[in-house]
């Protein structure tokens, strides 16, 4: 895993350890939590709390059995779901801070990225 990966990931909301475990899940496929500790280089105290995090922010699917192991979601479906999400957002705001401004429904027209998004 390169650090620009874990930077990108970072961006996209996860946390340093987050970043790393996802990292190494798409490698490992499947795995104890020692051995996703040991992989990514998060110290094991917090790889369980890191992991259950990840859980519910659906990033990772838990495998209940003994022992208990930790698959990732697949890149492409995490990347749809963080898009959905990230333009749903942008949406909302949008129409947020259009909201703000009485008598006046877009203050400009910008180009982002090469499509023209009304504000």
């Amino acid at each position: 895993m390169t650090h620009k990966l874990i930077e990108n990931l970072q961006k996209l909301g996860f946390t340093g350890n987050e970043a790393k475990v996802y990292a190494s899940l798409v490698c490992l496929k499947q795995a104890k939590a020692s051995d996703i500790a040991e992989s990514a280089g998060v110290p094991r105290p917090k790889i369980y709390g890191t992991l259950r995090g990840m859980e519910k922010k659906g990033y990772v699917r838990i495998i209940d059995g003994d022992p208990t192991l930790f698959c990732c979601v697949q890149p492409e479906v995490l990347i749809s779901r963080l898009r959905a999400d990230f333009m749903l957002s942008l949406s909302e705001t949008a129409n947020e801070l259009n909201s703000l401004s009485p008598g006046s429904s877009n203050f400009a027209s910008e180009s982002i990225y090469g499509e023209q998004v009304r504000i």
